[in-house]
């Protein structure tokens, strides 16, 4: 599911998979990243980072793509739910406004009022 604006390129995706592996650092190097780097200037910035999310064992990973000419800078959060079950919620944004207030106030909104229903 993708939120956002008509005409504004910010969005926020939800994503919800059964089948997702033991470690989510692995998920997303083994199972996302290859389809994002046949993406038109893909490049992930740093290291995807082990963290925690909720309790539950969860990886953050950032990237670059282009879409229409515009950059557009992601921050995805995958997180596992046990079972096989996963969500990730990713923001996008273009790449010149990531470090905008509005952008950082709307993604700590995002991942501090997200709710998974498994609980």
């Amino acid at each position: 599911m993708v939120f956002g604006a008509s005409g504004d390129r910010r969005t926020l995706a939800v994503t919800y998979s059964r089948r997702a592996g033991a470690d989510p650092v692995v998920v997303w190097r083994d199972d996302v990243e290859p389809g994002l780097a046949r993406s038109d200037g893909y490049r992930r910035i740093g290291e995807i980072r082990a963290t925690t999310y909720r309790g539950r064992a969860a990886a953050d990973m950032e990237w670059l793509v282009r879409d229409d000419g515009t950059r557009l800078r992601t921050f995805g959060r995958g997180f596992l739910l046990g079972g096989g079950r996963s969500f990730s919620l990713r923001w996008t944004t273009p790449a010149g406004d990531w470090d905008d207030s509005a952008n950082e106030r709307a993604l700590a909104a995002f991942l501090g009022t997200f709710r998974d229903g498994a609980a």
